[in-house]
This record gives C-alpha cells, sequence and structure tokens, in this order.
C-alpha cells in the first residue's frame, strides 16, 4: 500500500466531492436503504473524512501528477550571494547616472559662470571640462541602465509565462485524481465498510450523451403535422325498391 500523502488544504472540497459521488453509487445506496446496515450515510462520511489522507494514497500518483501540474516547471534556483551582489549592481546601476547629471549641472555651471565672470583662472577650464566628461558618463550609464532594465523585465515575462501550467492539462490531471480517488480509494473503502462484495462493477457519473441533431444542410421539422383529411367512403343508402306486385288473382272455379 503507498505512504499516506497530505492533502492541500484546497484539495479538501474535492475530496468531499468524490467522497459524495461514491456515497451515490447505486450499490452503496442500496446496501444503505436495506434493513439492519451496518453504518448510515453519514457515518461512512465521517469515517472517510478521518481517513482522508490514507484514502488518498491509494490515488497517490495522479495526485502528484496534479500537484507538478500546478507548480509548472520549478525555476532555477540562486546562489545565495547573487541575490545581493544583483542588489548592488542595480542601485548602482540607477544611481551612477543620477549622480553623472547632477555633477555635470554643478560643474557646467561654476565653469562657465567662472568664463561669464572674466576670470582667467584656469580653474574654469578644469570645471568646464569635468562637467562634460560628467556627463558623458551620465549619458553612458544611463543607456546602460536602459538596456538592463529592458532585458531584466522580459526575462521577468519569460519566466512567468513558463510557470503558468496550461489549464487542458491542468483540468485533465485534476479530473484523473479525481477518477482515481472514486475507483481505487473511496468506492473500495465504502463496500469493505457496507460489507459489499469486491467484485461489484466500478461506478461511473459519465452524463449521458446528448441527442444527435438534424443532419448537416437540413432544417429540423416540428413536431406538428397537419391530418389527413381525406374523405371517407361514403356510399348513398341502397333505396331498391320493395318487391311489390299486385293483388293476387283469385281463379274461379
Amino acid at each position: 500500500m503507498n505512504e499516506p500523502v497530505p492533502l492541500r488544504s484546497e484539495d479538501r472540497a474535492a475530496f468531499e466531492s468524490a467522497l459524495s459521488k461514491a456515497l451515490a453509487a447505486p450499490d452503496v445506496r442500496a446496501a444503505l436503504g436495506r434493513p439492519g446496515a451496518p453504518h448510515t450515510a453519514g457515518e461512512l462520511r465521517a469515517r472517510a473524512l478521518a481517513a482522508a489522507d490514507s484514502l488518498a494514497a491509494e490515488a497517490s500518483p495522479e495526485y502528484a501528477a496534479l500537484l507538478d501540474a500546478r507548480s509548472g516547471p520549478a525555476p532555477g534556483a540562486s546562489p545565495a550571494g547573487g541575490t545581493g551582489a544583483r542588489a548592488a549592481v542595480a542601485v548602482l546601476t540607477v544611481l551612477t547616472p543620477l549622480l553623472s547629471i547632477a555633477a555635470a549641472v554643478i560643474f557646467l555651471l561654476l565653469g562657465y559662470g567662472l568664463r561669464v565672470a572674466g576670470a582667467s583662472d584656469p580653474l574654469a577650464g578644469t570645471l568646464v571640462a569635468t562637467g562634460w566628461t560628467a556627463a558623458v558618463i551620465a549619458a553612458v550609464t544611463g543607456l546602460a541602465a536602459g538596456a538592463g532594465l529592458a532585458f531584466t523585465a522580459a526575462r521577468h515575462r519569460a519566466t512567468q509565462g513558463h510557470a503558468q501550467p496550461a489549464p487542458d492539462a491542468l483540468a485533465q490531471a485534476h479530473a484523473a485524481w479525481l477518477h482515481a480517488l472514486v475507483q481505487r480509494a473511496l468506492l473500495p473503502h465504502l463496500r469493505r465498510e457496507l460489507g459489499l462484495r469486491d467484485s461489484t462493477p466500478d461506478f461511473t457519473d459519465t452524463p449521458p450523451a446528448p441527442a444527435p441533431g438534424p443532419a448537416p444542410g437540413k432544417r429540423a421539422r416540428l413536431g406538428y403535422s397537419r391530418p389527413d383529411f381525406a374523405s371517407p367512403d361514403f356510399a348513398g343508402p341502397d333505396f331498391a325498391g320493395p318487391d311489390f306486385t299486385g293483388p293476387a288473382r283469385h281463379s274461379s272455379e
């Protein structure tokens, strides 16, 4: 027997729904309706819910597949120190253009201010050259920061797209788990509790197939047709005249 697999809290409601389907099986309902049944439906439900983890172990492969479908591919693990290094690089990438722009503005204002004031001190030229150098550094680091942000955003969107499971695969995994839970865990447990044979056919709750529609290209006929007003065979009554003869002649003797 498989090891018990603890159910997650979000799957408890699905387990109870599967238990309701198993209790609705024809043989289980018939056994519960017989006089002297060993358990009632409420007792069976309570006992099955108390042993939910043990019963779910019978469908552990399907449950593991469901959990894998929910989680999707696991993202690659990063080293412990990688997060701090990336944070420092991100801070420098943002601050360097801002500090360079501020330095360029300050040096250029001072340098050109000294030139306007008529100072012949070489300090003015040094300040101007330093200001333009800071401006170039600001432009280069700004472009690098923009490219880095665009690359990070694209990688984040790609990671999110791969991490989300396909809706069809998730629905199929969920349906397969519920089917295995009913057929291999809940129905055998209920039948053992009620003393039923293990050879009882599996219970299926597949809805009936819809009735076939009209053939393509043909219009559906309504359920009404005009009555057949054929006239009945009528013939006039036979009015044949009575066989009338005159009075009998008496012969004289």
